[in-house]
């Protein structure tokens, strides 16, 4: 067995605990705001324009908006995803592992550098999200309007650090780890359905005020029942340091490891499971329960209640001036909301997995067994480290929702409509960040039935990112789609979301 055998054999031990964390996890990813074909193509934003149904999850209040005429809408299957974040530095992966250089020495360091930094100690993170709303319904009346929407949402956050990516690249390099050097990630899953229940009204109207005239007021609220699907959360936190030998014992390998693994469900019963065999005998092997299928994943004792909640002032601005609109309809909207506040808690047979401890390998003692030396590694940290942890019940895995403050504005103008949007997350969950985002978006109904949409988002969790939407929108029927990406992800990471419509049905 080559040297190359067996460092291959020792990242997949180094990466166990991403493993048992993704064992039901692979596909799932967060959000924040709540996404559509049109916000997606108009930049990400919508606290102003958002209409029918989808207005339950970005500003309820927006219930009451006429823009399609029509009272009553259907939709079905919408669906959107979002990924991105910083360890996603496109900019970085092409510079170095397209162009078919040989990723060592000074190459090596210049990669890391560019994309994690100077020390060892910084950390990158990706996240992304799934939602598929299989079903919403809105009507609006006079002075009213009342939904209901229906989604589900897949949650997915990965930090690393540079020190284990230095172990990936690198290897075990006693020249790279003479000095203890942090090896860390932690990871964090949530996937839940919600039952969203939107109420809007107009709660002023006023027929002339300085430029405007019809002034209206809106104000709405969604409060929402979670039930969770699934949830996981993982930390490890490490130093590692190896100090070269003889031939006879080529490396001391010292690593000082803390790690958390909270869970429920199947996955929680099976790591249980084990430990209590591990403490009957050493020798039981963690492959031999630890065996997730699935079989129970809606099995899940998981609820919560959250609620969304906005205004929005819509008036007539027809008669300013605006060139090349000067004889068009003119609508004027300024909104403000808060979203997904609320939480919700998994309960189904929770459990802490932990472990702590410093673990020492001198390797072999005589050059006849030189070549176990990765091998004999390999089995003392998968039994000594990772195998070797005890286990607690807990209270439960509680997920708070990614609050955000949302400010919108929206003009339309004719055919024409320009949209802006400003917010901050009240958490770093996921995609949802505390750093303000700004959104700039623009639609043209060509022939009045095809929307050509494009926009930008500035700030948040990514670099830059460019968007654009096209597809029919009828005042009966709509099926459009949209997506964005990142330009540069050099400085802040890259990011991709597509989104559309489902069918869309007005009366």
């Amino acid at each position: 067995m080559r040297r190359s055998n067996y460092f291959n054999r020792l990242q997949k031990l180094t990466v166990l605990m991403i493993l048992i964390t993704g064992l039901i996890s692979v596909d799932a990813l967060s959000q924040s705001r709540h996404f559509n074909a049109q916000s997606v193509g108009m930049g990400g934003g919508g606290t102003a324009y958002i209409d029918g149904f989808n207005a339950n999850f970005v500003n309820p209040a927006n219930l009451m908006l006429d823009t399609h005429r029509n009272r009553t809408q259907i939709g079905i299957a919408p669906t959107g995803f979002k990924a991105g974040g910083t360890l996603a530095n496109f900019a970085v992966y092409n510079d170095y592992l397209t162009t078919g250089l040989l990723i060592s020495g000074e190459t090596r360091e210049n990669m890391l550098n560019d994309w994690f930094g100077e020390s060892s100690a910084n950390t990158r993170q990706m996240a992304g999200t799934v939602n598929l709303s299989p079903i919403g319904v809105s009507h609006r009346r006079a002075g009213q309007a009342f939904s209901i929407a229906t989604r589900f949402r897949f949650t997915e956050d990965l930090t690393v650090n540079k020190g284990l990516a230095e172990l990936m690249t690198y290897g075990l390099d006693a020249d790279k780890f003479s000095d203890p050097t942090p090896v860390n990630f932690n990871s964090s899953t949530v996937a839940f359905a919600e039952i969203s229940f939107g109420y809007a009204r107009k709660m002023l109207e006023i027929p002339n005020l300085l430029f405007a005239k019809d002034v209206k007021l809106y104000a709405g609220v969604a409060p929402k029942f979670l039930y969770g699907v699934y949830a996981t959360d993982a930390d490890f936190q490490s130093t590692l340091q190896m100090t070269r030998g003889s031939q006879s014992s080529p490396f001391t390998v010292n690593h000082d490891f803390s790690y958390s693994l909270n869970t429920i469900g199947q996955l929680s019963e099976q790591l249980q499971a084990f430990e209590a065999a591990y403490n009957q005998d050493s020798d039981a092997d963690i492959d031999d329960y630890v065996d997730y299928e699935g079989d129970d994943i809606g099995d899940v004792d998981a609820t919560g209640f959250g609620v969304d909640l906005g205004a929005t002032l819509e008036m007539d601005v027809s008669y300013l001036p605006i060139p090349l609109f000067i004889d068009k309809d003119k609508t004027l909207r300024l909104s403000m909301s808060i979203t997904d506040l609320g939480s919700i808690t998994y309960k189904k047979t929770p459990s802490r997995i932990y472990a702590d401890g410093v673990f020492t390998y001198n390797g072999a003692q005589d050059e006849d067994s030189f070549d176990d030396y990765f091998d004999n590694l390999g089995d003392s940290l998968k039994t000594d480290v990772y195998g070797n942890f005890d286990a607690e019940q807990t209270g439960g895995i509680k997920h708070t929702l990614p609050g955000m403050y949302n400010f919108g504005a929206s003009l339309e103008m004719g055919k024409l409509l320009v949209a802006l949007d400003y917010g901050f997350g009240f958490n770093n969950d996921g995609i949802n960040s505390r750093r303000s985002v700004l959104n700039l978006g623009a639609q043209y109904r060509l022939f009045g039935f095809v929307p050509i949409r494009a926009g930008t988002t500035l700030g948040g969790y990514s670099s830059a990112a460019y968007s654009a939407g096209i597809g029919l929108d009828f005042q009966f029927l709509e099926f459009t789609v949209g997506a964005s990406t990142v330009a540069n992800s050099r400085n802040s990471g890259s990011s991709a979301t597509a989104a559309w419509s489902g069918f869309v049905i007005r009366f």
